[in-house]
């Protein structure tokens, strides 16, 4: 396991009330039809087997080289999968999966213009935030994390069912998915990374028992020939320091790591980044030789490459 620094902040569940916000950057696609999860089992990375049981299941749209396109989350709706996604990322992915309907009996939507998304803070699962109560209110439910979940359907149904919920702000979602290690893929990073190197074979969005896939077989390769040379970390620097995705990171003076997403607040701004992971415990800058950016902790371990085989 690779040696990471440790930040004072923490994030303590027990001390937060439910709050809730609404979403404007999240989008939903909607995958109709008889076909539907077999369809998608074909073009994503995670097993749609298990979507009755996992609802808010995290996946991955790659390219013919394994490289994410969109990233994901989906839930089951009878002969229906809905997906939220970021809205700016939903036109690429409807744009993918309709090249490879052919004979499948599928209907592919952007509903994003008459669904909105709700993000749920510190919701731990009740009767309130059930498939079944969701589902009863034209919603669905999305578990993100043990302190996230998501709702989505229309904006009256969303708002009806958090009426009585203190409100929060996008910026502290935001904040809650780096602490708890979750890549975003925006349109300036789509076709960047392989899916290991966002961390979600270690998020458990990558089933590489399923069988094929759009990309699957580099993806496989990799993992297979240890060849991940790149990781995403978590980094803590100081507040309003202005980061955008896909902006470069050095080590000294060289280019050593990637944005993937951050977020700031008055006490720090707070980013995940791709990066190699021979320099996973360098500071790193903005600009080269600056040291501003100091690793922080993740939920999960990341694991050292391995030995490359040598056939």
């Amino acid at each position: 396991m690779l040696p990471v620094a440790r930040d004072a902040l923490r994030y303590d569940v027990a001390m937060m009330p439910v709050r809730a916000t609404l979403l404007p950057s999240c989008g939903v696609v909607e995958v109709t039809g008889r076909d539907a999860r077999a369809f998608l089992q074909g073009q994503l990375t995670n097993d749609l087997l298990g979507l009755e049981r996992h609802p808010g299941m995290l996946a991955a749209a790659c390219n013919r080289q394994g490289r994410v396109v969109a990233l994901m989350r989906l839930a089951a709706a009878g002969d229906s999968v809905r997906i939220v996604l970021r809205r700016d990322i939903a036109p690429i992915l409807v744009a993918q999966l309709s090249q490879f309907v052919l004979r499948a009996e599928v209907s592919i939507e952007d509903r994003s213009h008459s669904q909105d998304v709700m993000g749920l803070l510190d919701a731990e699962p009740d009767a309130r935030w059930s498939q079944a109560a969701a589902a009863a209110s034209g919603l669905a439910l999305f578990v993100c994390s043990a302190r996230r979940m998501l709702l989505a359907g229309p904006r009256a149904a969303l708002a009806a069912t958090v009426a009585a919920i203190e409100r929060s702000n996008p910026g502290d979602w935001e904040r809650a998915g780096i602490a708890d290690g979750e890549p975003l893929v925006h349109p300036d990073t789509s076709a960047l990374w392989l899916p290991q190197m966002l961390n979600l074979d270690l998020l458990s969005a990558v089933s590489f028992t399923k069988g094929c896939y759009l990309g699957q077989e580099i993806v496989a390769r990799a993992q297979h020939l240890g060849r991940i040379k790149r990781r995403m970390l978590r980094y803590v620097a100081p507040p309003r320091t202005p980061l955008h995705p896909g902006q470069p990171l050095f080590g000294g003076d060289e280019r050593v790591a990637q944005v993937v997403s951050a977020s700031g607040d008055a006490a720090a701004t707070h980013c995940l980044a791709v990066v190699e992971l021979e320099r996973c415990a360098d500071l790193l800058g903005v600009l080269p030789h600056g040291s501003e950016f100091v690793p922080a902790d993740l939920p999960y371990a990341i694991p050292p490459p391995e030995p490359a085989v040598v056939d």
